[in-house]
């Protein structure tokens, strides 16, 4: 028996051994969520944010790399970080108008850091998912707060005050010798007002006489659109199509009207507008794009309501400009490069 005990010692200490560093490392495993907790709620459980801020916290958790891609609010947006190797975690995430895609490499591992590298997997799955509930859940709660109907028209009514501001300052710097330009500036002005606050009255009023829809040729109102707004501009390319007035109006006053903005930030350079008009295939495809644009650095954030780098309550208008199009049967995307002015990318048919 006693021939027994040195054995019995040995097996002893390795399940004690087994047993602390099991320990050990599920109590490794609880500090790393514990900090991607914290990263987390101090992004605001904002998705793309935490998918560009995670990977340190993954990296020191041990996994050899992570790649997504997330369809956000109509902006596809990628990102990928260390390598591709080893065992892939692949899940994807798909509710309403957001799609992810997300990719975890592990490191090929014994059983127990393969259980726990899964473990953790699961936890950085389960907070991407709280995420995507947590940004459906604050638009839906805010357009039950405030009435679809008064926030697009609030909108509009910006719109408007900022063609008016522009006349404004039009008539308060005139610049002498031309006055006929001016005049005529006016003229293309005060209806496109006008009609805008007709919009307006009919739609609270539950009126909808420019429902119907008519021929309008496009590279005409493309072109009153951007003079409204002070924009140097170069159409190329012509297409008529058969929609409604006001919902033609309020796309193109929502994306020429942002290109305005961003020109308006500056004053070091000039806007200068590039718009094609391609037809093929009972549609017509709008490219706008300023070649002396900044490069976006949020491209994501463009199709999100509610979200405006001028502050809060605001940032609906691109969102409603891609509402409006889809209504039609259309799209509006965006293509953002780096380095690149941001293009925006219209289909419509005709």
């Amino acid at each position: 028996m006693t021939e027994l005990y040195p054995y019995l010692i040995i097996i002893g200490s390795s399940i004690l051994i087994a047993s602390g560093w099991l320990l050990y490392s599920y109590r490794t495993q609880i500090l790393l969520s514990q900090k991607l907790i914290r990263l987390n709620e101090e992004l605001n459980y904002d998705l793309p944010d935490f998918l560009r801020q995670c990977w340190p916290s993954l990296k020191e958790s041990g996994f050899a790399g992570l790649d997504w891609s997330l369809d956000w609010f109509g902006t596809y947006v990628t990102g990928s970080n260390g390598n591709k190797q080893g065992r892939e975690i692949e899940k994807r995430f798909e509710v309403q108008e957001i799609s992810l895609t997300v990719r975890l490499y592990v490191h090929q591992r014994n059983w127990e850091n393969r259980f726990i590298s899964s473990a953790l997997a699961d936890n950085f799955f389960l907070l991407v998912r709280m995420n995507l509930w947590v940004k459906l859940g604050a638009v839906k709660s805010t357009f039950e707060q405030t009435a679809k109907m008064t926030v697009f028209l609030q909108h509009d009514v910006k719109n408007m005050a900022q063609l008016m501001k522009l006349t404004a300052e039009q008539l308060d710097n005139p610049v002498p010798g031309q006055e006929d330009k001016l005049l005529d500036s006016m003229r293309e002005v005060i209806p496109a007002v006008r009609d805008r606050a007709e919009h307006m009255l009919n739609t609270l009023t539950n009126k909808t006489p420019d429902s119907l829809e008519a021929r309008h040729q496009l590279e005409t109102l493309l072109e009153q659109t951007a003079s409204m707004y002070e924009l140097p501009s170069t159409i190329s390319g012509s297409a008529t199509v058969n929609l409604p007035r006001n919902t033609l109006q309020s796309i193109l006053d929502n994306i020429l009207g942002n290109f305005s903005r961003q020109a308006n930030k500056t004053s070091a350079q000039q806007p200068d507008v590039k718009i094609q008009l391609v037809s093929e295939n009972g549609y017509v495809t709008v490219s706008i794009t300023d070649k002396n644009g900044d490069p976006c650095l949020w491209p994501e954030r463009l199709f999100e309501p509610f979200w405006s780098e001028f502050g809060t309550g605001r940032g609906i208008g691109l969102y409603q400009a891609r509402q409006h199009a889809y209504a039609v049967g259309g799209s509006l995307t965006a293509e953002s490069m780096a380095n690149s002015p941001l293009i925006f990318v219209l289909r419509l048919p005709t």
